[in-house]
């Protein structure tokens, strides 16, 4: 089991995020995650959507459109199935960008949600 955050997840959530059922036709997404306060400090990555594919680049915010910032519990929560909108809604996570970038991007988003969800089952939060 991957412990969150760790190299070992970060492959992991790739590999979820290459069996995407993913639509050639999905707008395109750059969404950066910055995670504040993370066990050996913050961490950042970026989700690049694009042609119907997805990658993480981990490491950077560079090319990312809009990056959600959330403290580590925020980030723990919605690697657990929490719900990011509700997370916004709450002032767990604030956002820096292109907003209409994620208004556009609901279905990739959703596709991202179900790759966590399943990364969620082997990973130790």
């Amino acid at each position: 089991m991957a412990r969150f955050l760790s190299p070992e997840w970060f492959e992991n959530f790739q590999d979820e995020l290459s069996r995407l059922e993913a639509d050639p036709d999905w707008p395109s997404l750059d969404l950066g995650q910055e995670i504040r306060g993370a066990p050996g400090g913050a961490i950042c990555y970026t989700i690049h959507v694009t042609n119907g594919t997805a990658r993480i680049d981990v490491g950077t915010l560079e090319g990312a459109t809009v990056t959600l910032v959330e403290e580590y519990e925020s980030a723990r929560a919605i690697a657990s199935g929490a719900s990011v909108s509700d997370l916004l809604s709450e002032g767990k996570i604030t956002m820096r960008g292109d907003a209409n970038a994620l208004l556009s991007a609901q279905a990739p988003l959703g596709a991202i949600a179900k790759s966590l969800s399943e990364l969620a089952r082997a990973t130790q939060v």
